[in-house]
């Protein structure tokens, strides 16, 4: 091919790259509001579990003096550690109703109270949420003085509190940090060479990008295969199309909805489809979303080049195919990507 045959073609790629990333900036843009409120929650009780852990850590430290003059023994102090680690952390009354829970938090302030635990109902909540009860301590009243127990139950409840709030800090941020990595993966910035592509890894990071709009009232259904191979692709591009095909159903479903992501082997091609109970695409409008600039949502909400990028990338980028089916109460598309 001549050198003037070649420029219009690296032209029309150019500018094809040049669109898609423009798109791929507009849209993340438009969730940029949403993910700063998903990373903003984590953050929020993060910087909460370590207030109140200085809180817990100072309380401990106190507790650890007065407890010094009991002098316990050794194995009295591992039964007290073992009585911590063997706790759930917070969240064993989770499943438990709020009358429940309180009478379960007023037994267990009695039966503290007359072991002659005087802040009995200070210790029962943290205690309680951890999974100890009166089964687990009453090891430590039968092997510790009566004396003591006061301030080995109040050591014990802070050390369990100091435990359950760095487990809310790990919990908080390995929530950011998958939220920036979804964020990473989305973009992908600089990946424009093919290579070994896990497909789930890309819906589920695309389904963590979009939480926000899914966790008011979409229910996400995964139908995965997970012995399915890896594809070779452009990592960055399939991202944006899983992304385009999820946000476009919830907006279709009104955000209240059933959505089904499945994976598959379909002959030689990997298939991936996606699935909304929503009113489905009017049958006169079913060729037409394909156009570029066409959208059915309302003007500044949509620029009508997704499922036209869709198409773009999955056929020309990745000989592979897309297809839809609509009626009302089941919409699905299908993308087929071959596995050789």
């Amino acid at each position: 091919m001549s050198v003037e045959a070649k420029q219009p073609q690296e032209r029309l790629r150019c500018l094809e790259h040049t669109v898609l990333r423009q798109e791929k900036l507009a849209a993340l843009g438009r969730h940029a509001a949403g993910l700063a409120h998903e990373m903003n929650n984590p953050a929020s009780a993060g910087r909460r579990a370590t207030e109140q852990l200085t809180q817990a850590m100072d309380a401990q430290e106190d507790l650890s003096v007065a407890l010094d003059q009991w002098r316990l023994t050794q194995a009295q102090r591992q039964l007290l550690l073992r009585t911590c680690r063997q706790s759930q952390g917070r969240g064993a009354t989770r499943d438990m109703d709020p009358l429940t829970r309180a009478d379960a938090e007023d037994a267990l302030a009695t039966w503290m109270d007359a072991k002659g635990v005087v802040n009995a109902w200070d210790l029962s909540p943290t205690l309680l949420d951890a999974g100890i009860g009166e089964a687990q301590l009453e090891p430590l009243t039968q092997a510790l003085p009566a004396e003591a127990l006061p301030d080995a139950l109040a050591w014990l409840e802070a050390l369990v509190r100091t435990r359950a709030l760095l487990a809310e800090v790990r919990q908080s941020t390995t929530r950011l940090s998958e939220l920036a990595g979804a964020v990473k993966s989305y973009t992908h910035a600089g990946k424009e060479q093919p290579e070994p592509v896990d497909v789930h890894e890309g819906l589920e990071n695309t389904l963590l990008l979009l939480n926000y709009k899914l966790k008011h009232g979409v229910e996400v259904k995964r139908e995965y295969d997970r012995s399915l191979p890896r594809v070779q692709a452009l990592p960055g591009m399939l991202n944006h199309v899983w992304t385009n095909l999820v946000d476009n159903a919830i907006d279709a479903m009104g955000g209240k909805g059933h959505l089904t992501v499945r994976t598959a082997k379909d002959a030689d091609s990997l298939l991936v489809e996606v699935v909304d109970d929503g009113p489905g695409v009017p049958p006169e409008l079913l060729e037409r979303i394909w156009e570029p600039f066409f959208t059915t949502k309302p003007m500044g909400q949509g620029t009508g080049l997704g499922l036209d990028i869709i198409r773009r990338v999955i056929v020309d980028r990745h000989h592979g195919d897309v297809r839809v089916e609509s009626k009302p109460g089941r919409t699905a598309f299908q993308i087929r990507l071959p596995l050789k």
